[in-house]
């Protein structure tokens, strides 16, 4: 993928799914927009619900791979190998991604991994060995950073107006339900830090330079068969010498914000996960809205930018590189071994 010559970066970037689920369809759906893409396979364990899939976006069965038997793991070597895909978007849950994103970038097929691409610093370290040695792309679909408020964010702060960042802090909460996913309790990919609280983490990376350095982390444990996983976190910490406070919570009334204090103002990001609104308030009073609705919705820009970036054969994404997945994965691990 990383080698084709000039004549062939306008081809059309043929897109497999390893991992037919709720996530899967919904970037599906928002494929169908991007000029330059199609949908010609599908993978997963269950073989009803890879069926489904492959009815809803028009997959042919040739290139339908589904197997209960072994977890999926003939299914998805099967997608990987098949030469009528060139790109692989990968909606695993987490613990599987790393070993999935190593055998597909080998396989020289490009991947766009769902958040959070790995579950710490050492599976991001190989993951862009293997991308660099292979020539591959490699690109974390933190959709957050594809939407259009982040460039209004961005240049906003760039600008000056409101001074430099002085204190960050996120808030995140959803009632997971019950039963919630199996993945959320699984000890050693489950709970509310890698599942949503990865997205700040994230904003945290793109706007601040520097060190992280975790002051305290409280957490609200929940008990699950083979141990246990965070329902709730709260934690205090910094970033290149910047303090930030960061909550998210698993069993809470929905909210959802990012709050940037500056010197001359502040930057309120509602839904920070999938922005289209923020408040920004003045320290003369003054008070402006920012709306940046998606151009289609909040999977296109990733997968939009993936697409781009392959046919015009990229090996790395200057919004989503993968010093960006490997420092995301270090705050999360500073995070993890806060006592």
């Amino acid at each position: 993928m990383g080698h084709r010559d000039s004549c062939d970066d306008l081809r059309e970037v043929r897109w497999g799914v390893l991992g037919a689920g709720r996530i899967s369809h919904r970037f599906a759906s928002s494929l169908k927009e991007v000029d330059g893409a199609r949908l010609v396979a599908a993978a997963g364990r269950t073989p009803s619900h890879v069926e489904e899939f492959c009815r809803a976006f028009s997959i042919d069965a040739a290139h339908s791979y589904a197997t209960a038997d072994d977890s999926g793991d003939a299914a998805y070597d099967a997608l990987i190998a098949d030469p009528d895909v060139d790109a692989i978007y990968l909606a695993l849950p987490h613990g599987m991604h790393a070993h999935w994103v190593c055998r597909a970038l080998r396989a020289g097929k490009a991947v766009l991994c769902e958040k959070p691409a790995v579950l710490n610093e050492e599976e991001a370290h190989a993951i862009a060995s293997v991308s660099r040695e292979r020539g591959v792309l490699f690109m974390e679909a933190m959709k957050n950073r594809f939407c259009p408020m982040r460039t209004r964010v961005k240049d906003l702060l760039a600008s000056g107006e409101l001074g430099r960042i002085v204190s960050i802090e996120s808030v995140q909460k959803l009632d997971y339900g019950e039963p919630p996913s199996s993945y959320l309790l699984d000890p050693l990919q489950g709970g509310c830090l890698y599942d949503m609280g990865c997205y700040a983490v994230g904003w945290f990376e793109d706007l601040l330079a520097g060190a992280c350095d975790v002051s305290s982390r409280e957490v609200r444990w929940r008990d699950v068969s083979d141990g246990r996983v965070d329902w709730a976190d709260e934690i205090h910490m910094s970033v290149g010498g910047i303090p930030i406070h960061m909550m998210c919570d698993g069993k809470a009334a929905y909210e959802s914000r990012l709050t940037i204090a500056c010197e001359r103002g502040s930057l309120e990001i509602e839904r920070l996960h999938r922005p289209e609104l923020a408040h920004v308030k003045y320290s003369d009073g003054r008070m402006l809205e920012i709306n940046a609705p998606f151009e289609v919705d909040d999977f296109y820009g990733e997968a939009s930018h993936a697409t781009q970036l392959i046919r015009a054969g990229k090996l790395e994404s200057p919004v989503m590189p993968l010093a960006a997945t490997q420092r995301c994965a270090r705050i999360i691990d500073a995070i993890r071994l806060a006592r």
